[in-house]
């Protein structure tokens, strides 16, 4: 499983950009679509620390940009747009809208520890949106997928993710 630590670093950058990008967006009319009853400041930090982490981890340039975003991908990795999800739930699943999203190919999950943040694994776009993945959680019909039905990892040091049908 991939892993990355949280640093003071980390967590500094994460909640200034996850505040800026919460006030950008509720500022130009963004609908938060949130799956969860979170608060949507700290629900926007936690997804930035996720994407930085996973950038971290992927040696990878992560998305600085604080302009007002709705339905784009987080980070590319070897040609594939993804979109990293967070979660402070340990046994969390892999959510996502019903709102089609054409900008993503591969949807990751990311566990958040007080310490850490846990990559249990991915799910290509065409994986996570089937008919048999709508479930409702309280919050609305969406996608969703429990972590044992994702994609794992294959060498967290040098492998990357890839497209359908193929490791990561």
């Amino acid at each position: 499983m991939l892993s990355e630590p949280i640093t003071n670093e980390l967590m500094i950058w994460a909640t200034m950009m996850g505040s800026l990008r919460s006030s950008c967006a509720r500022d130009g009319g963004v609908t938060d679509r949130k799956m969860g009853d979170q608060d949507g400041v700290k629900g926007d930090i936690d997804g930035v620390l996720a994407e930085l982490a996973f950038c971290k981890s992927r040696n990878i340039w992560p998305d600085l940009t604080i302009y007002r975003r709705s339905g784009m991908s987080d980070c590319i990795l070897t040609g594939k747009r993804i979109d990293i999800k967070a979660t402070r739930y340990p046994n969390g699943r892999l959510l996502a809208t019903l709102k089609d999203n054409p900008d993503v190919d591969i949807y990751v999950l990311a566990i958040i520890h007080e310490d850490r943040i846990d990559f249990p694994g991915f799910a290509t776009s065409r994986d996570l949106r089937r008919e048999e993945n709508k479930k409702s959680l309280g919050h609305g019909i969406g996608y969703a997928l429990d972590q044992n039905k994702l994609r794992q990892w294959k060498n967290a040091q040098t492998e990357t993710a890839k497209g359908d049908g193929q490791e990561a």
